[in-house]
């Protein structure tokens, strides 16, 4: 267990699989896996610096987090599980999770909304076994512009986001310490004038590529998302 100003975190004592770089990669659907690793410690963990992963990572399924009410502070809220699960036989699409993250781990959220901080996908919660610190490797998406200074949707009262992608198409990712998570998020997929024909209960995070930030999720993050 650890905790920021805003959040705390629980993990299990032993990790859900252990896995080598590549073995994650293939597994997770993350071809640029060990480039986010390698660039992240470069720039971002001395003790690692410039030493090549060699060992397997730790990897979980599932992290267990926990926040203040949005108007008292003394009052804990319930815990909320968070997962990043690969595909599997029973179920190929996989499950990962939406987080509000930020650049550093010291944030104001919820107080100040959106402002410094954005929505990811997290695809895999890890540790490198030569760092004491859990990280996550994220997907990130990106606000779509509206005709006013909120780019709050006038019509649902909500922000649109859109996959953050390359010009080949390919989904935008970083490493990231686990520490800059700051809550859940919940997104409702927009389908458009027409649906995805194979969208599923379990398939519609995957195939969609754009998604409303639902504020009316819980009682809390409404109050946080609301101008």
């Amino acid at each position: 267990m650890f905790a920021t100003s805003t959040t705390s975190f629980h993990l299990a004592t032993k990790p859900s699989s252990r896995s080598s770089v590549d073995e994650a990669a293939t597994a997770y659907h993350l071809p640029d896996l060990a480039n986010a690793i390698a660039a992240f410690f470069r720039n971002g963990d001395a003790l690692v610096q410039g030493q090549p992963c060699t060992d397997k990572l730790q990897i979980w399924h599932k992290v267990r987090v926990q926040q203040v009410s949005y108007h008292n502070s003394e009052t804990v809220l319930l815990p909320q599980t968070l997962r990043a699960i690969p595909p599997s036989t029973a179920n190929r699409f996989d499950r990962y999770d939406s987080v509000i993250i930020s650049p550093g781990a010291q944030s104001d959220w919820p107080q100040n909304g959106l402002a410094g901080h954005s929505v990811a996908q997290l695809r895999m919660i890890f540790r490198d076994p030569r760092s004491d610190s859990f990280f996550a490797y994220v997907h990130h998406f990106k606000i779509v512009p509206q005709s006013n200074s909120t780019n709050i949707n006038s019509v649902t009262g909500m922000y649109m986001l859109k996959r953050a992608v390359r010009g080949n198409g390919e989904r935008i990712g970083e490493v990231i310490p686990l520490i800059h998570v700051h809550s859940p998020a919940h997104l409702i997929p927009n389908f458009g004038r027409e649906a995805h024909s194979h969208l599923t209960n379990l398939s519609s995070y995957e195939l969609s590529s754009e998604f409303w930030l639902n504020k009316f999720w819980s009682k809390e993050f409404y109050h946080a998302l609301s101008p």
